[in-house]
């Protein structure tokens, strides 16, 4: 065999046994040789360098089998190996998390930001949030591993840019600006693809492999895992969907008086902005009274006006949630996953909302073999679903570096 493809099994199998420990610890080797497939030798080689490398610890003494003999050494991850930093840029927010190599979050910051505020001054904001949370935690520089970031737009890969934003950000230095600050990998990711990740380990689809998470937030978006592995497309642009035009869905814009206006898009209509703005401007026509003023009210509000049967919001969401049960359906007959999961606010707060997407899909389904059972509500919830999938992104250069992602040379930095 040759050397270089030694190396590459030897990286594989101690990868293999990374990913058995972060999901089975604590574990005996003879276990981790039984679940694997690899010899009890080699087993033993991979945890005595994972061991000196600092990766991994003891975690006591397992049961004697029913023969009885040596209680077998448990093996578990050394939480304290090293650090990721999941950063979760939004519309308005910043979220930012330090996590060990247990995916467990530590410490978390963040901060507001407006409209106008430039690419260079919130950078500069994460880089004082993940400084202050570090000392604070005691963490210096050389324990950090990576950094993953969730922004909104689209990501040119190669380069580390955005190459498209709402914002105006685009073609502007941006994961370099975090490789040379910390001397680490940076890896970034479309936002909704970072909630499919977070989806897929942590969350919904974890026992999945082809399933599509779409999130409804500001617009909408999808991230696409085929195969247990992420699909990205030519350019970067998969899973664009706020861009698909509506089409046939309003083929009577009738059926749709309150959230139509001339829209093309699915993004469009189906915006929690747009959604909230109709419920609102509807009510305050109405002879809707409450305890304060209607623009002081939020959408989680609404939604419960929905649940407790109010007609008006409900006839809302039915509109709402027949759109979105055309495009789940059109997504379901073009690209065949086996689980649906939506993630949001709305959905997140809307049982009625979500029946009538299954009712909806349902009826549009029931000569097509997709069970709706399989569309369902995210796990890992609308204010941690990107910032986990970030977490979990930054680890993949340690559990799952064979996958490509755009990662940036490492630079030193002298601290």
């Amino acid at each position: 065999m040759k050397k270089n493809n030694y190396k590459m099994i030897r990286r594989l199998n101690e990868i293999k046994i990374l990913n058995l420990l972060r999901h089975k610890a604590p574990i005996s080797r003879s276990e981790m040789a039984k679940q694997t497939n690899i010899s009890k030798v080699t087993i033993s080689e991979i945890v005595k360098r994972l061991d000196k490398e600092g990766f991994t610890k003891t975690a006591g003494k397992g049961q004697s089998t029913s023969k009885g003999g040596k209680r077998p050494t448990l093996i578990k991850l050394n939480p304290d190996k090293g650090y990721v930093v999941g950063v979760e840029i939004k519309k308005n927010r910043v979220n930012i998390a330090i996590a060990n190599i247990e995916s467990e979050i530590i410490n978390e910051c963040g901060f507001d930001y407006s409209d106008t505020e430039t690419m260079n001054n919130v950078i500069n904001n994460i880089f004082d949030c993940i400084d202050a949370e570090l000392k604070a935690l005691s963490i210096p520089y050389e324990k950090l591993i990576s950094i993953g970031i969730g922004v909104p737009g689209f990501v040119d890969y190669e380069k580390g840019v955005l190459s498209y934003s709402h914002k105006g950000w685009e073609d502007k230095p941006f994961a370099t600006r975090f490789s040379e600050k910390f001397g680490i990998p940076v890896l970034i990711e479309n936002d909704a693809n970072m909630v499919a990740i977070g989806e897929d380990l942590l969350g919904a689809g974890r026992n999945e492999s082809h399933f599509m998470c779409i999130t409804l937030e500001a617009g909408i978006g999808a991230g696409i895992i085929m195969d247990d592995q992420l699909i990205r497309g030519a350019s970067g642009m998969t899973g664009e969907i706020g861009y698909l035009e509506l089409g046939k869905s309003l083929s009577d814009p009738q059926k749709y008086t309150h959230l139509y206006n001339g829209q093309k898009y699915y993004g469009d209509i189906l915006s929690e902005e747009h959604l909230y703005d109709v419920i609102k401007n509807n009510l305050k026509n109405s002879d809707f009274e409450a305890e304060k003023p209607i623009d002081d009210l939020d959408i989680k509000y609404f939604l419960r006006m929905a649940e407790n049967g109010d007609p008006l919001v409900t006839e809302i969401l039915d509109e709402y949630g027949e759109l979105i049960a055309n495009m789940c359906t059109e997504l379901i007959k073009s690209i065949n996953p086996n689980l649906i999961v939506l993630s949001g606010e709305v959905i997140e707060n809307s049982p009625y909302l979500f029946n009538r997407i299954k009712d909806n899909a349902k009826k549009i389904m029931h000569n097509i073999p997709f069970d709706v059972s399989s569309i369902v509500v995210g796990e890992l919830g609308n204010d941690t679903a990107c910032l986990e999938g970030a977490i979990t992104l930054a680890l993949q250069v340690v559990f799952k570096p064979y996958v490509k992602h755009h990662r940036l040379k490492q630079i030193h930095v002298k601290n």
